[in-house]
């Protein structure tokens, strides 16, 4: 007797279990996507970072020393930058001398090439043709960066050349005990 009282009750869960066991036609969820804001800047070369720059002795008594040799295009400026709102400011890549000088009498200039390489996006400019000269105070060199990535490496971004030059009606102090060693700063940043 105590049988039938239980299989009407086993019968009812068992219809109750199946009518509740069943998917519904579309199921949706929730996927959260975060991208960084992003400004890196790098310093990329074959040979390694540091240069030297090499001023030569005149060949011939009554000329000047040599800077024909005083350059270097080895380095490449390498950047990555995501932006905001399309109304945001864009960026530009800045360089100055944190520590050491320029020799008496010379000059320093980096010029930065147009972009060349493997990268993407809204990539910066020169900031200027002709190249800046560096002092303690921040240059602009590169202008008008967006969301791009310049690709990593020698060979991709913008390529630096330095150079020294003389100092227009300077020559009389140039020193060769003013020999040193510069440190440069690149910077990304905001207009």
């Amino acid at each position: 007797m105590k049988l039938k009282r239980y299989i009407p009750i086993a019968i009812l869960l068992l219809l109750g279990g199946q009518s509740n066991a069943q998917d519904e036609e579309n199921k949706g969820h929730h996927v959260a996507i975060s991208i960084p804001e992003v400004a890196l800047v790098d310093l990329e070369s074959n040979s390694g970072k540091n240069i030297s720059l090499v001023v030569n002795p005149p060949e011939e008594a009554g000329e000047a020393v040599d800077m024909s040799q005083a350059t270097d295009s080895s380095l490449w400026l390498n950047y990555s930058s995501v932006r905001g709102k399309p109304s945001e400011p864009n960026r530009s890549v800045y360089a100055r001398i944190t520590s050491g000088s320029v020799p008496s009498g010379l000059r320093l200039r980096v010029k930065t090439m147009a972009y060349a390489g493997a990268g993407d996006g809204k990539l910066g400019v020169p900031a200027n043709n002709n190249g800046k000269v560096l002092n303690n105070n921040d240059r602009r060199v590169v202008k008008n960066i967006k969301t791009c990535y310049t690709g990593d490496g020698a060979g991709n971004g913008h390529q630096l050349i330095y150079s020294l030059e003389f100092r227009n009606n300077q020559y009389s102090q140039i020193d060769f005990e003013d020999s040193g060693v510069l440190s440069i700063l690149y910077t990304i940043t905001d207009n």
